[in-house]
């Protein structure tokens, strides 16, 4: 039995949603009042469609905004934003989520977090994607993907508490303590129900939902301490839709734990209550539910007639809105109370009826099995594909920055190969330069002994009695042997151009002859090639090394002069 309203329980529970779409919800009048204001379609537009749609969302009526988000919807297309365009399609998705068309939801709800993960990382785009991790962690609990539902929590309330949405932390919480409900872990539960730290309108949700656990755990002086404490707020801040559906529930859920402890008069009491406050609602399913508690409360105080009298009025209800598990309840209780009046012939006929709609039950349970492990595996394979798309999207980022890392690479070997080919040519201009001033040099000095060699020819052409050939002669020879010691230095320029400037830094009072020397022996030029260059003899050679070495202040014999010069 015990079981058995336990499930009409949570008939009530799920009437919640179909009790707010009687009557449309008015804005509040700031909300109105901005949209007023804000009537040009541009960002201040878009931001007011989306305070007045939040709060719809807030309120669990987000289908009494359609009319926003459609708005929004065009609107984003004309801002060209896709910030709104993801928006749009998140509130879509929790429309589709109202009207249980979940193959819908979740096309619609991964269409928007593609969106938004290939945004600009700002904090709207955080909070609009914590927004999607708490849709999806709902889905996912309903249709018992507990491992998928614990990851999107977790995900959703590192990124609240990164960015300080402390109430979207706490409905983050809230639905992970609805999971260890769902996983029977009821003292875990518990706890994580009381650690919440509910905003005002929350409160009454997060005790309803200690109150529930605690009767699964059939503690009910707990249930009752909970129930009270909602019924005591919520009669203090009556003007929230979510607190006054709460307390209906409260009232309901009271009344269950009383009838479990046979106290009718208790129960008949809190639905009295509970019946208060469904006057002006129209939702003939929940006043079908509640219209079961009170024929069971009727039963178990004796008075049959009113018993009958409410379970036929819940069967009406239940006929008139095609609900046949609620009208299958009500024929399964009709049969009890028939029994108990010694009414056999009308049990009977009952009886066969309910034969009839279990059969009718069974038979759409098979149907909805089905339906169900389809609607599993579309689901599962919409969720494979956004996540092949989120991987293809993400290889194709990765393979953008490798192609950009390697251009701007090439880009920096291109750029250095460029200034380093740059200075090589420097070098070669500036070097010929130096051959070309060096060699002018050469040639002018040597146009002038030859210029000076023909003027002495000349002289003794004139004068045949003064013998000057010898000396032409030997100014011939200095000239060759100078363009020799010329085509030397200029070499040795080209391979060494910094040797004499680092030389004389540090051996300023060389002489012109001591450095051409230090020179040969840095090319590694032996004793009679350099003697052969300078047109000396060996002996002259050895007594100017002898000479440079106290210039270049070796005394010892422990280093030559070409292990020396090899530094410079």
């Amino acid at each position: 039995m015990r079981k058995f309203f336990l499930l009409m329980l949570a008939f009530l529970f799920l009437s919640a949603k179909a009790q707010s779409k009687d009557e449309a919800l008015p804005l509040p009048d700031s909300l109105a009042e901005r949209l007023q204001q804000n009537r040009k379609a541009d960002e201040a537009r878009a931001e007011a469609l989306d305070k007045a749609i939040m709060f719809y969302v807030d309120e669990n009526r987000v289908l009494d905004a359609q009319l926003y988000i459609r708005e929004l919807e065009s609107l984003s297309e004309e801002l060209k934003e896709n910030y709104w365009n993801a928006l749009s399609l998140y509130y879509k998705s929790l429309c589709a989520y109202s009207n249980y068309d979940f193959s819908e939801f979740l096309s619609l709800i991964n269409e928007s977090l593609q969106m938004t993960e290939m945004q600009r990382d700002t904090k709207r785009t955080r909070l609009l994607t914590t927004r999607i991790y708490l849709a999806k962690s709902a889905f996912c609990l309903h249709i018992n993907r507990f491992a998928e539902c614990n990851e999107y929590i977790e995900r959703g309330v590192k990124l609240a508490e990164d960015n300080s949405f402390s109430q979207l932390k706490n409905k983050l919480l809230n639905n992970y303590g609805l999971l260890l409900m769902r996983m029977e872990k009821y003292e875990e539960a518990i706890i994580q129900f009381k650690a919440l730290n509910p905003y005002d309108v929350e409160r009454t949700g997060v005790l309803l939902n200690i109150a529930v656990t605690f009767d699964q755990l059939e503690q009910y002086d707990s249930v009752f301490f909970y129930i009270d404490s909602l019924i005591h707020y919520a009669q203090a801040n009556s003007e929230s839709s979510i607190v006054r559906g709460n307390l209906n529930k409260a009232y309901g859920v009271k009344a269950a734990c009383y009838m479990e402890l046979e106290r009718w008069d208790d129960a008949i009491h809190c639905l009295s209550l509970s019946s208060e406050m469904l006057e002006g609602y129209e939702d003939k399913n929940l006043l079908a539910i509640h219209n079961l508690h009170l024929a069971r409360a009727y039963f178990g105080k004796g008075e049959y007639e009113k018993s009958l009298s409410a379970i036929q009025e819940s069967r009406a209800l239940s006929r008139a809105t095609q609900n046949i598990e609620n009208e299958w309840l009500a024929v399964k209780f009709e049969s009890d109370i028939l029994e108990n009046m010694k009414d056999y012939a009308r049990e009977v006929e009952n009886l066969r009826y309910f034969i009839a709609l279990s059969d009718t039950i069974n038979n759409r349970e098979k149907l909805e099995k089905i339906q169900e492990q389809k609607y599993q595996q579309e689901a599962l394979m919409i969720e494979q594909q956004y996540q092949l798309q989120q991987q293809t999207s993400r290889q194709r980022q990765q393979n953008i920055i490798i192609w950009a890392s390697v251009i701007v690479i090439v880009s920096i070997l291109i750029a250095i190969l460029i200034m380093l080919n740059r200075k090589r040519l420097a070098a070669e201009l500036e070097l010929r330069n130096r051959e070309i001033t060096a060699k002018s040099i050469g040639k002018m000095q040597s146009n002038e002994m030859l210029n000076d060699a023909i003027g002495k020819l000349s002289e003794m052409e004139k004068h045949p009695e003064k013998n000057i050939l010898p000396g032409v002669i030997r100014d011939l020879k200095m000239l060759i042997d100078a363009d020799t010691k010329k085509d030397f230095d200029l070499h040795f320029i080209q391979m060494h151009p910094d040797f004499y400037e680092r030389l004389l830094a540090d051996f300023p009072k060389l002489t012109q002859n001591e450095l051409r020397l230090c020179a040969f022996v840095k090319s590694n030029l032996n004793i009679k090639e350099i003697a052969a260059i300078n047109g000396i003899s060996a002996e002259s050679v050895k007594t100017a090394r002898k000479r440079l070495r106290k210039s270049l202040n070796l005394t010892g014999e422990d280093i030559t002069l070409l292990e020396f010069l090899s530094k410079y």
